[in-house]
């Protein structure tokens, strides 16, 4: 299992925004000359995000983008699902090739795994996750989640 190169970009995308004051109106290339990313690739990434709801865009000089809304507001699933669809490890919720006389013998162990993924995707918000930038800089593998156990 790899997370695709567009989630990983979006996820870095919204990082980086929630890295600065709410409400700030960054680049795509800004983001991209932060991040390391491809700038022409970035910014189809960012169209996703955009239409997901989870940011705004503004046009012409001094155009660019920023979050639609706070980023304790904003968890890592909604950005993974904004570019990658649902969550969906195993081919029976995809229903691509159910199991024939109902769930097969692997099912509960996939639908487990997905519950434990999707939920810690959930609970991490940006908010969170830009504020452990310095924890995980320092070598603590502890990671900030919010409060409200999102």
């Amino acid at each position: 299992m790899k997370l695709s190169t567009q989630t990983d970009y979006a996820v870095r995308a919204v990082y980086e925004l929630a890295l600065r004051e709410p409400g700030t109106v960054v680049q795509t290339r800004e983001i991209a000359a932060a991040q390391g990313l491809p700038e022409g690739y970035l910014a189809k990434v960012i169209q996703n995000l955009v239409r997901a709801g989870l940011l705004h865009s503004w046009r012409g000089t001094g155009g660019g983008v920023s979050l639609a809304r706070p980023a304790a507001d904003v968890s890592v699933r909604d950005v993974f699902e904004a570019v990658d669809g649902p969550l969906e490890l195993h081919r029976c919720d995809g229903h691509t090739s159910p199991c024939d006389a109902g769930p097969c013998g692997t099912h509960v162990f996939w639908q487990r795994i997905e519950d434990v993924l999707s939920a810690e995707l959930e609970r991490m918000d940006f908010e969170a996750l830009a504020t452990c930038r310095h924890g995980a800089d320092s070598g603590d593998p502890a990671v900030a989640t919010t409060q409200a156990g999102r």
